[in-house]
């Protein structure tokens, strides 16, 4: 292995003949032109890594998609609790559950119980018994918390639509419509895309950003804000580890009579109420995490930090959307709701390295939390069209950034959709088996052929039966045959998850370095602490070899943790196609 001192006395060496330090890149990058190195950049990281989440490895689960233990289509608690010993295997040590609420929909982002489970999941007992067995594989556990809305079939809704005492300004009405009435992350003008919607019982309008069957809460009433401390405490004292919290952007809108469609996001009063509600929990457990969902620019979410006193981490949708634009060389971003800077490219290498840096310019590096696709996104493996190579160095990019990472269910073995446009084809389900269920349960009821989840579409048809076939073909869709296959996606993966959970440089850097090589595909980075080293070199393009001037200050012998081989960077390097090298 290089030694530290080495690799700076190289660099000592190379800048003083080079006459640079630390010089950013000067010339323009493109494919026509060859960039001359000039120099590394560097970003100096120092944060309290002392949490437990800072160098953690999420999964994030669908439960309904996950495994049916009782054969009724519908994934369970009792499935989860079975499926823990995949997921140590796998290398994860946390979990995200999306709603387990009780609640009318499918999804379950519009509560109807605050304090009872999905029935379609198992009993409360269930859920205890699983929380049990993940604590005892080290496991924590985040549940997914919906502050901003809840169902209008909730009994708080009704009190307040009847106007029972008490429950009057539990949400958000309005006599007359609002001049504005748009969602302030889209400018479609449309009353699909209205905002207030009308009440017969109380014949007012109530504010719902999100749907009429989901009204907004009222969040600057203190008993609104009590009820909602309340359920936190009562399912941290069931174990929980902390919460993901959906949606925290719209907590408190600006709807006065002369606000915009945009003011109802990040306003002062969203963010003075997510401080209070860390507060809160913290008073109750100490060590939970909270991970926002602030789909937006770094700068917005960043607000969050709320200068330390405010939420634990957010997650960082930028990365995904750099990731995905280089590996198809193209793509733009977009969103279903949030802002992440409609119609930007971010093609190249340099895109990756400034979303390093933006992390530092506006939070601590490690508030970031990076992720490839969610449960709002279509799945990674649709958007690299398929193409293991590309989801192979997908991965080894988010395990060789820092921040808490995550993944979403499926991702490690290349799970895809069958077709776009509604949010069941992201959620489909999880490939364990190479048989006719996919190994999900015994009976092949599958709850995304079953018509009455999906009211809003009009003769829904079974599909997910026959792409799983389609799927199948390919003789490397599931658990059962990657897990064989020492070259497959699954093992590649936990193999990254082996190297990052043991490695101080990946998880902790002090200090981190970008080469930018004389060769555009190539994706050259050093992770620096005190003591180690650590050298990523990744070719970002999968369909030819890159070769490459070496940089002087990372000249020399290294090992490869990914290959377990020797490694030498002489003047030249060559990079197989799509190869990916942690030296």
């Amino acid at each position: 292995m290089k030694k530290l001192s080495s690799i700076l006395l190289a660099g000592a060496v190379a800048m003083a003949l080079n006459g640079c330090s630390k010089q950013p890149e000067t010339q323009t990058e493109t494919v026509a032109e060859k960039p001359v190195y000039v120099g590394y950049e560097s970003i100096k990281v120092q944060e309290d890594t002392s949490q437990w989440w800072k160098n953690a490895i999420f999964y994030e689960i669908w439960p309904r998609s996950f495994y049916d233990a009782d054969g009724d289509g519908s994934g369970d608690f009792d499935g989860m609790t079975a499926k823990l010993d995949y997921l140590t295997d796998l290398g994860v040590n946390g979990i995200w559950l999306t709603p387990i609420f009780e609640a009318p929909s499918y999804h379950g982002y519009d509560f109807q119980e605050l304090y009872e489970v999905e029935s379609d999941y198992g009993t409360m007992e269930d859920f205890e018994e699983f929380m049990a067995a993940a604590k005892q594989k080290n496991i924590k556990v985040i549940l997914d918390l919906v502050i901003n809305h809840i169902s209008d079939g909730h009994e708080w809704f009704k009190k307040s639509a009847a106007r029972e005492p008490g429950f009057e300004d539990y949400f958000i009405w309005r006599k007359e419509m609002p001049k504005h009435w748009g969602k302030a992350w889209s400018d479609h003008e449309d009353q699909s895309e209205a905002v207030w919607h009308w009440n017969e019982t109380r014949q007012e309008y109530y504010y719902g950003a999100f749907a009429s069957t989901q009204p907004d809460v009222n969040l600057e009433n203190p008993k609104v804000v009590e009820e909602m401390n309340k359920m936190a405490t009562f399912w941290l004292e069931k174990g929980v580890d902390g919460f993901r919290l959906d949606a925290v952007r719209y907590a408190i809108e600006d709807v006065t009579e002369d606000w915009n469609d945009a003011d109802q996001a990040d306003t002062d009063g969203t963010i003075a109420y997510w401080t209070q509600f860390t507060q809160h929990v913290k008073s109750i457990k100490p060590d939970a995490m909270l991970v926002a969902e602030a789909w937006s620019d770094m700068p917005t979410i960043g607000k969050y930090y709320d200068d330390g006193k405010g939420l634990d981490s957010a997650f960082d949708f930028d990365f995904g959307y750099v990731v995905s634009g280089i590996l198809n060389n193209g793509g733009v971003r977009t969103a279903d709701f949030g802002t992440v800077d409609e119609g930007k490219t971010d093609n190249t290498r340099a895109a990756l390295w400034a979303n390093l840096k933006s992390r530092v310019d506006n939070a601590p590096m490690l508030f970031f939390s990076p992720f490839l696709t969610n449960h709002d996104q279509n799945r990674i493996m649709h958007t690299l069209g398929g193409d293991w190579a590309k989801a192979k160095s997908a991965a080894t990019l988010l395990f060789t950034t820092p921040g808490t990472l995550y993944l979403y269910y499926g991702e490690e073995i290349g799970l895809s959709q069958y077709t776009t446009g509604d949010d069941q084809y992201r959620r489909a389900i999880m490939q364990w088996e190479d048989n006719d269920a996919a190994g999900f349960n015994n009976t092949g009821e599958f709850w995304l052929d079953q018509g009455k989840w999906f009211p809003w579409v009009e003769n829904h048809q079974p599909w997910w039966s026959g792409y799983w076939q389609s799927q199948r073909a390919s003789g490397k869709a599931s658990v059962d045959v990657q897990a064989a296959d020492p070259d497959s996606l699954l093992n590649h993966y936990k193999k990254l998850a082996s190297i990052r959970n043991n490695d101080a440089a990946l998880q902790f850097p002090n200090e981190i370095r970008y080469y930018p090589v004389d060769n555009l595909d190539v994706w050259a980075v050093q992770y620096i602490t005190d003591s180690t080293s650590r050298v990523v070199l990744v070719n970002l393009n999968t369909a030819q070899e890159a070769t490459f001037t070496v940089p002087g200050e990372i000249k020399g012998e290294y090992n490869d943790r990914l290959g377990d081989v020797e490694v030498q960077l002489g003047d030249t390097f060559t990079l197989a196609a799509g190869q990916s090298l942690i030296l």
